[in-house]
């Protein structure tokens, strides 16, 4: 596990595992995502045992709740493993939450072809809606696209942005091939998202993204969003 700024710290995102997020502040935590868990396939996952890795941080660091950015099983999976033992918040889009609660496995994990239990949301969440954790105030945005209910968490303040799939660094981009997906949506998000000033980027994939000057990571969000007109025009 790594500090990234104060208060938030970063783990997993190796192999198939996707970024996981702590948030901590003023006695406040929450998770971003929770990895594969034990739906590990070889020569595609990552030899991380990420279920007991996520007992201990939910254990140690007092979790009560946690955000899925959109329903994939290499963002669920850790979650859909030990949701029966804590008694935990569990949080997604109301388009996300349609899907996960009947454990649809197309849907959920359209790669590995893995059997998915349902996961039981506690809250759905829309656009505009905000979570606060201490110092830290992240609005939530719609970001269809890679997912139709995929989320970004957006604290203006402190131009902090979670991004899920939707953008990554160095001009990349989330998938629209898969259930759900839609090019014309994913481009819609980007050229959204490129017009906020980012600080701090911690993508579903790929190393977070930190910088004093906000032009350098909105640039790099720009040119997503560039790349993916030109890549996703005719799709």
């Amino acid at each position: 596990m790594k500090e990234i700024i104060r208060g938030i710290s970063w783990l997993l995102g190796t192999g198939y595992d996707c970024n996981v997020f702590i948030i901590e502040s003023e006695g406040s935590s929450i998770l971003i995502d929770s990895g594969l868990g034990d739906k590990i396939i070889h020569g595609i996952g990552s030899d991380i045992k990420s279920v007991p890795l996520l007992r201990k941080v939910i254990q140690e660091r007092n979790i009560s709740q946690v955000v899925l950015t959109h329903g994939h099983i290499d963002h669920i999976g850790g979650i859909m493993a030990l949701q029966s033992e804590y008694d935990l918040e569990i949080i997604t889009s109301d388009i996300e939450a349609k899907f996960l609660t009947k454990g649809e496995d197309s849907y959920i994990d359209p790669i590995l072809g893995s059997s998915c239990d349902p996961v039981i949301i506690s809250k759905a969440v829309k656009e505009n809606d905000i979570f606060k954790i201490g110092r830290f105030t992240f609005k939530v945005l719609l970001t269809p696209g890679h997912t139709a209910g995929s989320i970004c968490l957006w604290d203006e303040a402190q131009k902090i942005l979670i991004s899920g799939d939707t953008v990554f660094p160095q001009g990349s981009f989330g998938r629209t091939d898969l259930p759900s997906g839609n090019s014309s949506q994913l481009i819609l998000s980007l050229e959204r998202l490129a017009k906020l000033k980012v600080n701090v980027l911690l993508p579903g994939h790929m190393s977070p993204q930190i910088s004093g000057d906000s032009d350098f990571i909105s640039n790099s969000i720009q040119e997503s969003y560039r790349s993916a007109k030109i890549m996703l025009s005719y799709y």
